[in-house]
């Protein structure tokens, strides 16, 4: 997560004098400035204070630095509080960025985080000098859902490291399907699992996840043997393990803007995606990739479509890399940043 993260920022530490990640952590994240560039510093929490007083409390605890920094910046929504309190205390421009809507991601879960999450979303929304958003339906819903002046809002998708996410010469495929995020409620596996269960095809699941032990348990109680779970894969690996697939597969109930979809895409693979907000916007169906419904059965079928198909497999493999090297590349994500923090920093609202 961390190695994909940061290579943004290591991008933006060339035209920045300084970046500073306002962490939760303490001394051990030392470990990780090997990762970052040399003009980016971790701020930490070096006494161990509970993470919810922290989030609080930080810009107290840094604010010397804060008061020298240009512009605060959230990387999503949760714990976006804490930088609303620096720009308050402070007086600093501030960017707020959603990857995902917290609140429609909450009002799955129960009643009072939905609740909580509407006020935090209305506040940083009304405090920030501008939003970035991953999609243009993030745009409209934030328009009409909080009323927020749509000058503020920039549609700014996730990237793509396409120098390390691309077809690699040479590599054999082994004909797997590949899966890859967490092992949850919202990737509807367990329709995935049905699915493939009496199709001559192999399948393997990267990531970890609350549901892990029951999929397990329902692969061996039904006898499914075309299943492997091959836990996490750190990010800088997963290019080769990309590569080794036949089909990249994400079965989803709802998306926000996902990155597994659009590296697996910059692979050239084929990929199949329900038909659902946040990959439907992504994926126009029989051109770059293939859209289902979330049934097992509609799954099962675009399985078959794609993989007894040579011709469509080729299509959208090479229309999926376009489509990144177009519109998610790193070096296009990251100008489009820029451009956002110079029109702040020449004194734009």
């Amino acid at each position: 997560m961390l190695f994909r993260e940061v290579r943004i920022y290591n991008e933006l530490a060339k035209h920045f004098d300084k970046i500073y990640f306002l962490s939760y952590g303490g001394r051990e994240e030392d470990e990780y400035k090997d990762f970052l560039a040399p003009n980016i510093e971790i701020l930490q929490n070096e006494k161990g204070i509970n993470l919810f007083i922290y989030s609080f409390i930080a810009p107290f605890i840094h604010r010397k630095t804060i008061r020298n920094v240009d512009i605060l910046k959230t990387n999503q929504m949760l714990g976006s509080w804490t930088a609303v309190i620096a720009k308050l205390l402070f007086r600093k421009k501030l960017v707020v960025r959603q990857g995902y809507h917290l609140s429609a991601f909450s009002e799955r879960k129960n009643f009072i985080r939905k609740f909580l999450s509407i006020i935090i979303e209305y506040f940083s929304y009304k405090i920030a000098n501008k939003i970035i958003v991953a999609s243009e339906k993030d745009r409209i819903f934030i328009i009409k859902k909080y009323k927020v002046n749509e000058d503020k809002i920039n549609v700014i998708p996730n990237y793509v490291d396409t120098k390390s996410f691309k077809p690699l010469e040479g590599k054999p495929k082994d004909g797997r399907i590949t899966f890859v995020g967490r092992l949850d409620k919202q990737k509807n596996l367990f329709s995935l699992i049905d699915a493939i269960k009496n199709l001559d095809v192999k399948i393997t699941l990267i990531g970890k996840g609350p549901l892990r032990d029951a999929l397990k348990e329902k692969a061996k109680k039904e006898g499914i043997k075309n299943i492997i779970f091959a836990g996490v894969v750190p990010n800088e690996k997963l290019p080769e393990e990309l590569n080794k697939s036949k089909i990249f597969i994400l079965p989803s109930f709802y998306e926000g803007n996902p990155k597994t979809l659009l590296e697996a895409m910059a692979c050239g693979l084929p990929v199949i995606g329900t038909n659902v907000i946040g990959i439907k916007e992504i994926i126009k169906h029989g051109e770059n990739g293939y859209l289902c419904g979330t049934s097992a059965e509609a799954i099962k079928e675009a399985i078959m479509e794609v993989m007894n198909s040579e011709n469509l497999r080729h299509k959208i493999g090479m229309n999926a890399r376009n489509t990144i090297i177009k519109k998610y590349s790193l070096e296009k994500i990251v100008n489009k940043e820029l451009k956002l923090y110079d029109e702040l920093i020449k004194g734009g609202s």
